[in-house]
This record gives C-alpha cells, structure tokens and sequence, in this order.
C-alpha cells in the first residue's frame, strides 16, 4: 500500500482504519444475520416456493457477483499469505479482508432485501383474504 497511498497517509494509520472499518462490518454482519434470521422464521413456508424467492435474476445475478468478489479476495488473500519472500504487507492483507467481508456483507443485505419483499407480499395476502 506504500506505493499507492505512501505521500498521503502512513501504513500504520491506514492498518488502523481498515481494522477499525472491519470491526464495524463485522457487527454490522452479525445484525443482518439476526435480521435475516428473524425475517426466515417469520415466512410461511407453506405459502412460498423457492421459484417466488429465487424468481428474480437481476437478484440473482447480484447476489452471485457479491458471492464472487467475497471469494475472490479471500482466495487472493490467503494466497498472497503463502508467499513468504515477496509478501506484501499487513495492511495490503486487511484491504483484501475488508473486500471479501464487503462482498459478504452485499450478499446478506441483498438476502434481507428479498425476505423483506416476501414478507410484504404474504402480510399483503393475508390483508385480502
């Protein structure tokens, strides 16, 4: 990371931040998880078929690209991590670690999002009947 933010900002500083970022994300990963868990348990599964949760690409298609960048950078992170001569440093390993939780955290929220739409669409049929 020397080289590309060197004159603006140290590598110790920089290491501080992203740690400090990932810690938030991680909380913030734990709360979507709960969220996602409460929003699961509440959905009649009886009433849903995994077409109607599953049925629309554009989600779907998002959801597997932030699946392949959580993946991506984990992978290169722990591939990096094997080099032991021209390893980089640890800052350069928390940006890739900051990246794959991103990715994950981009995943969980698009999951959230559809089991929210589901849930008004069943509180909505329920209303009907």
């Amino acid at each position: 990371m020397d080289r590309l933010l060197g004159g603006i900002i140290d590598d110790s500083i920089l290491y501080r931040i992203i740690e400090g970022v990932i810690i938030i994300f991680t909380l913030f990963a734990v709360f979507l998880a709960i969220q996602i868990i409460l929003a699961w348990k509440s959905i009649n599964k009886k009433e849903t078929s995994s077409d109607e949760i599953i049925s629309n690409k554009k989600s779907f298609y998002r959801s597997s690209m932030f699946i392949f960048i959580a993946g991506f950078f984990m992978i290169f992170h722990e591939f990096l991590e094997g080099l032991e001569e021209n390893a980089p440093d640890y800052t350069t390993y928390k940006f890739f670690e900051f990246m794959a939780l991103s990715g994950l955290i981009l995943f969980m929220l698009e999951w959230y999002k559809i089991l929210k739409k589901l849930q008004k669409k069943q509180k909505a049929r329920h209303r009907t009947i």
